[in-house]
């Protein structure tokens, strides 16, 4: 009698209205899912900078002139000049490098893995919010007593490829000088203090030593000279880096200085802008498939509506005559959705040789992450599908025990 009753209920279905809404859906969600995969496999080049700035992060400093060399307030920023930046319509947010106003002095233990060293220092450090550092290598307390530090990668390529071998001593390693703990003896009010320090991350584009903010302030309190904590450098997170205005503004104020991942920061912004743009386009497909399911349906339970009206009235319960159109849109969703996987894995296999040349490893897990996402997707259009038919046939059921 089930089967009977399910032939009866799926008669009038239109064949080429199913397979125009498989061919919509099928090309709308290919788009989404291998967007959304490609997105997941390229998200290391977002974090390339992982313990370094942001890609969106611009440094903004005053040019030395011989003048400043006689007033160095001409190298710091009023407050009037920060108001001015941060009201750029491209600024996000702005910050400003905190200064060590105390001595520090380093050098590396006798059993050390690198050659002895010896030398004065200098710590700067800004908000930890703006490093995407692990939190837990960056931090600093007064029971530990471990320095978190990050240096300019520019360092260690100096002393590898020009005192190094000018010296003949031994080429290091970022792994090598990552595990190596020297000491640091810092000074000021008459006050000294030794702490262990240890080098957990190297930045291509912050030309300072960076230490965690509540190290700095706690050694200005207890070390520093009491200077009045003057702004010589700023840091601007941009809405977008690619927005003209940038340039305008800089180009205004000449005796600024704007360091900045540059073309990189434009070419990942415009890499998310087409990700977003292709996912939207992909939507928009979506859509009208998904209009044409709706109306598909509104259409099949139309042309049965006195069938189904009869069967109502001789007991059949909504849920028992809803059941073979929701068990069709699950079938076919179900179907258009795997083969849209299967589509999003071959392009995946296209692109993941150009993202190996970038050293990143496209199977990695973005297609299983996109699996997932697939089907909450294929869910949700299921869902909205079961619920326009439940809909439909409550009508039904309402005018049918008029």
């Amino acid at each position: 009698m089930n089967r009977m009753l399910q032939k009866l209920l799926r008669r009038n279905i239109s064949a080429v209205q199913l397979i125009g809404y498989a061919f919509a859906a099928l090309t709308g969600m290919s788009i989404i899912f291998a967007a959304f995969c490609f997105s997941r496999d390229v998200s290391p080049l977002f974090a390339s900078g992982v313990g370094l700035f942001k890609p969106e992060y611009m440094v903004v400093n005053k040019k030395v002139s011989l003048l400043s060399a006689f007033n160095s307030n001409l190298t710091t920023f009023s407050q009037e000049e920060i108001d001015e930046i941060n009201s750029q319509r491209f600024v996000r947010s702005i910050s400003s490098f905190s200064s060590g106003t105390f001595g520090v002095r380093a050098y590396t233990k006798p059993s050390s893995q690198i050659p002895y060293f010896y030398t004065d220092l200098f710590f700067e450090s800004v908000p930890d919010r703006l490093l995407d550092n692990d939190p837990s290598v960056w931090q600093w307390n007064e029971k530990t007593g471990m320095i978190p530090v990050i240096i300019p990668r520019d360092y260690l390529n100096l002393y590898n490829f020009g005192f190094a071998g000018s010296q003949g001593l031994p080429q290091i390693s970022e792994a090598i000088v990552q595990q190596v703990v020297f000491s640091v003896r810092i000074s000021g009010n008459g006050q000294q203090q030794l702490f262990d320090a240890s080098i957990v991350g190297f930045s291509d584009y912050i030309n300072t030593i960076l230490v965690p903010d509540a190290f700095m302030q706690w050694a200005n309190k207890l070390f520093g000279d009491g200077s009045d904590g003057k702004v010589s450098r700023l840091i601007i997170e941009t809405v977008n880096p690619a927005d003209p205005s940038i340039a305008e503004f800089f180009a205004a104020k000449q005796h600024y200085d704007v360091s900045s991942k540059g073309e990189q920061s434009k070419l990942s912004y415009f890499l998310r802008l087409m990700i977003t743009i292709v996912m939207i386009v992909g939507a928009l497909i979506m859509l009208p498939s998904i209009g044409l399911m709706l109306l598909s349906i509104n259409l099949l339970v139309y042309k049965n509506r006195e069938m189904l009206g009869n069967l109502i009235l001789l007991g059949y319960r909504r849920d028992k005559l809803a059941l073979p159109y929701c068990l069709l849109v699950l079938l076919l969703n179900g179907a258009v959705g795997g083969i849209s996987l299967v589509i999003t894995g071959y392009a995946q296999s296209v692109y993941a040789p150009s993202l190996a040349t970038l050293g990143i490893t496209a199977l990695s897990g973005g297609f299983w992450t996109t699996a997932g996402f697939a089907t909450i997707f294929v869910l949700l259009i299921t869902s909205l599908n079961v619920f326009w038919i439940w809909r439909n046939i409550s009508k039904i059921e309402i005018s049918a025990r008029r």
